[in-house]
C-alpha cells in the first residue's frame, strides 16, 4: 500500500484532519523563507495530541539545521547524516535526464530517496511535476531502496503516479492547499481517496464481490 506523506503543515487543525483522512506522515517546513516555514515550538504545538504510529517528518536544507524539531524521520536537501534515532529521507530534484546522474552517483545510505521536481527559487512546494519516466528509471536505479514521488501531485493526477511509477510513498503540500499554509480538507480526502483506489486496482481489489 502507498504510502502518504501531506507536507507543509502548519497548524494542529490541518494535521489532526491529516490523519483524520488517513494520512500516514506529515510533514513539516524548517527551511526559513519557506512560506510554510515552522518553528521547532510551532511544529510541537501542531503535532500535540496526535495519536501513536503517525511518522513526523521535519523538512530541512542540511541535517544541522533539523535540531530542535520534534520530529522521527529527516527530510535534507543536501548533505548527509549520521542521526542514528531519526530515519533519513534524502531528496533528489529532478529536472530532465541528465538529474539522475547525482542520484546515480550519491554514495550515502539513506532510509528513503524523494524525487520531486526542480524549481529555480524554490526547494519544494512549488506545485511543479516532472516527468514521471523519470521517476520509474529512477526507481530502478534504486533497487529496494524505498522512492518516494514528490512534485506537482494533486487530488486530480496523483492515481495516475501510483499506478505509473509505483512509488513507497507520494508526498504533496500546495495540491491540497486552500492557500499558502492552509490545507483544504475536501482536497485533502479526495488525494488520499485516489491512492487508495490505485492502490485497489493495481492489487485487484475492486472492492466488488
Amino acid at each position: 500500500m502507498t504510502q502518504i506523506k501531506i507536507c507543509g503543515l502548519t497548524n494542529a487543525d490541518d494535521a489532526r484532519a491529516a490523519v483524520r483522512l488517513g494520512a500516514d506522515a506529515l510533514g513539516f517546513i524548517g527551511v526559513p523563507g519557506s512560506p510554510r516555514y515552522i518553528t521547532p515550538d510551532a511544529m510541537r504545538a501542531a503535532t500535540r495530541g496526535l495519536p501513536p504510529f503517525v511518522t513526523t517528518v521535519v523538512v530541512v536544507r542540511t541535517p544541522i539545521d533539523a535540531v530542535g524539531y520534534p520530529a522521527s524521520t529527516l527530510q535534507y536537501y543536501d548533505g548527509d547524516s549520521a542521526a542514528a534515532l531519526l530515519k533519513r529521507v534524502r531528496v533528489f530534484r529532478i529536472q530532465n535526464a541528465a538529474s539522475l546522474d547525482e542520484l546515480r552517483e550519491y554514495r550515502h545510505t539513506p532510509d528513503a530517496v524523494l524525487l520531486d521536481a526542480f524549481h529555480e527559487t524554490a526547494l519544494g512546494g512549488a506545485g511543479v511535476r516532472f516527468d514521471w519516466n523519470l521517476a520509474v528509471e529512477a526507481k530502478h536505479m534504486m533497487g529496494d531502496l524505498p522512492v518516494i514521488l514528490a512534485g506537482g501531485l494533486t487530488p486530480e493526477n496523483v492515481a495516475d503516479a501510483v499506478r505509473m511509477v509505483r512509488p513507497y510513498a507520494v508526498d504533496v503540500s500546495s495540491g491540497v492547499e486552500s492557500e499558502p499554509r492552509r490545507k483544504d480538507h475536501d482536497k485533502l480526502r479526495r488525494f488520499i481517496a485516489a491512492v487508495r483506489d490505485a492502490d485497489r486496482e493495481i492489487s485487484g481489489d475492486t472492492g466488488q464481490e
